[in-house]
């Protein structure tokens, strides 16, 4: 008999312990995760952008975002990435309590501070870590809410940027198909180079009428003294050149500090668009300054961004040296 009650107090607390850690609260999720509001990236006009003791501010202006200190117009891929985070932000798990901040690079020296605006309003602020081992999260805390949370994705690259990193590093932007002429000159010499369309004959059924097929032009290219120059090689050109992106600004020197281009590039279209690269500073540099006319500060340009208009100037001395029939 005592054996047997001694087996039964065994069952009762067995299944009592079992209870017990079944019910636990601190072996279940409890915690309630904050709900962010909705965000439009429509409706955002401002975001500011602080890591340490400098801060970045992006504002909307007409179709694009402009980027400070310095109002610089800025590059819409890397806005669009944070736009698109801003409207996506959600909180996956509670990380932390304890305010710990060190550990996932929270604390004031390391963090990102990232506040979005709906005109003079604050709809979305927190402070971005380091992403979590997964690479799949972020750690982040929320205004006003000392805690430590997974939010979804890998995004603190998106924000970690400089206002040079952040303008636009477009210097020449026009369309090829709307081009008409373009000369470049270097060494005291000028080569121009001017489009012609010529409707062709009309052939066959076409004939009979005179008319030729709708919208059927020849396009020519031609130096200024009538010789003509290959298609594919003024397209691989103009393709070089429109959206032609610069390395870095030069923002502590000035246009007027560069003189005598080496090259000077002019390309007519709906509007003119002008380039001038100059000599680099040294033999070993491989980065040469210029300037456009699409920008106030000069820049400066990889040297293999200057290789595509130099082998067309080769190949243009090349067709002249070819003897003609």
């Amino acid at each position: 008999m005592k054996v047997k009650k001694e087996y039964a107090i065994l069952a009762v607390v067995i299944v009592a312990l079992g209870l017990y850690l079944f019910f636990r609260n601190t072996d279940r999720t409890t915690y309630t995760l904050p709900e962010l509001p909705a965000v439009k990236t429509q409706d955002l006009t401002k975001i500011e952008i602080g890591k340490g003791d400098q801060t970045v501010v992006l504002t909307r202006q007409d179709d694009g975002w402009m980027v400070a200190p310095g109002d610089y117009p800025a590059d819409s891929a890397l806005v669009d990435r944070m736009l698109d985070t801003l409207a996506d932000l959600k909180v996956t798990a509670l990380v932390s309590e304890t305010q710990n901040y060190t550990r996932y690079e929270l604390d004031e020296n390391q963090q990102i501070r990232v506040t979005a605006y709906q005109d003079d309003k604050a709809v979305r602020s927190f402070r971005i870590g380091k992403a979590a081992d997964t690479l799949r999260h972020t750690y982040i805390t929320l205004s006003e809410n000392p805690n430590v949370y997974h939010a979804q994705g890998n995004f603190r690259q998106d924000f970690d940027h400089s206002v040079d990193e952040l303008r636009d590093k477009t210097v020449l932007a026009f369309k090829k198909e709307d081009v008409t002429e373009y000369s470049i000159t270097t060494e005291g010499k000028t080569v121009t180079i001017t489009k012609t369309t010529t409707t062709p004959a009309p052939e066959g059924d076409n004939a009979a009428t005179d008319t030729a097929p709708e919208n059927a032009t020849d396009i020519e290219w031609k130096t200024a003294d009538g010789q003509p120059v290959a298609n594919d090689a003024v397209q691989r050109l103009l393709a070089e050149l429109s959206g032609l992106k610069c390395r870095t600004y030069l923002t502590d020197r000035a246009k007027t500090d560069f003189a005598d281009p080496t090259f000077l590039i002019r390309i007519n279209g709906a509007s003119e668009s002008v380039l001038e690269i100059f000599d680099p500073a040294d033999d070993a540099a491989t980065e040469v300054p210029a300037r456009s006319s699409l920008r106030q500060d000069p820049f400066t340009l990889s040297d293999f961004d200057i290789d595509p208009v130099k082998d067309f100037l080769t190949s243009l001395e090349s067709t002249e040296d070819t003897p003609k029939p």
